[in-house]
């Protein structure tokens, strides 16, 4: 099962329809869901506390049948994690994050960061916005990217020091490397065809993406 999964940043959602496929299972987190009706897509289920999803939205969507799962506002988690958690829970396969960058900083690093939750290990996750994804590669993961010459791809541990980082497909390759974390060397590879391989054998690689602009 394919999830995609509708936040409620500030994004003008330029680019999602490359994202949705016909058959997705869309979820929307709280006010992600009236995002999703303004780009023109029907979700299936709504899950958060509901505090930022318009009344006139909620409406409509409760005409179409939609599923409500809601929460407490006095909670832990965010509405995006509330949304993987349950996709994955559900049975999602491939979960793809619309609108979750953009707005408040705080709102777009822990969304990024929700890549490495240990729940969702063993699901393809990634963010995606417009002609850039975000991914992570975990403890012997190799994650393969499929792109043109010229993309960049940049290459973030996120828990500690990635080890044993090894890439094919990238115009300065690393072999059973280390990346430090903090450090910047990983970022702007390029990708020089239309594939790029990264293995992470030890450690919790961000991967981001970013598509070369046309011309």
């Amino acid at each position: 099962m394919r999830a995609i999964v509708v936040a409620g940043g500030e994004t003008e959602g330029q680019g999602w329809q490359r994202w949705v496929r016909p058959g997705d299972w869309i979820i929307g987190a709280d006010g992600g869901a009236a995002q999703a009706l303004d780009w023109g897509l029907l979700p299936d289920l709504v899950i958060g506390d509901m505090d930022s999803l318009p009344e006139a939205a909620r409406s409509r969507l409760e005409a179409q049948g939609c599923q409500f799962v809601q929460h407490p506002r006095a909670k832990d988690e965010t509405d995006l994690e509330l949304a993987l958690r349950y996709a994955a829970q559900e049975g999602a396969q491939e979960i793809v994050v619309l609108g979750a960058l953009g707005g408040r900083l705080d709102h777009t690093m822990a969304n990024v960061l929700l890549l490495a939750l240990p729940s969702l290990a063993g699901v393809s996750v990634r963010i995606a916005e417009g002609d850039q994804q975000a991914l992570v590669a975990r403890d012997g993961e190799t994650i393969r990217l499929q792109g043109t010459a010229g993309d960049l791809v940049s290459l973030l541990p996120l828990r500690g020091d990635a080890s044993l980082v090894s890439t094919r497909g990238l115009a300065w390759p690393l072999q059973q490397d280390r990346l430090q974390f903090g450090a910047s060397r990983g970022v702007s590879n390029e990708m020089t065809s239309g594939e790029a391989e990264i293995q992470v054998d030890h450690g919790l690689l961000l991967i981001v993406h970013s598509s070369a602009p046309a011309g």
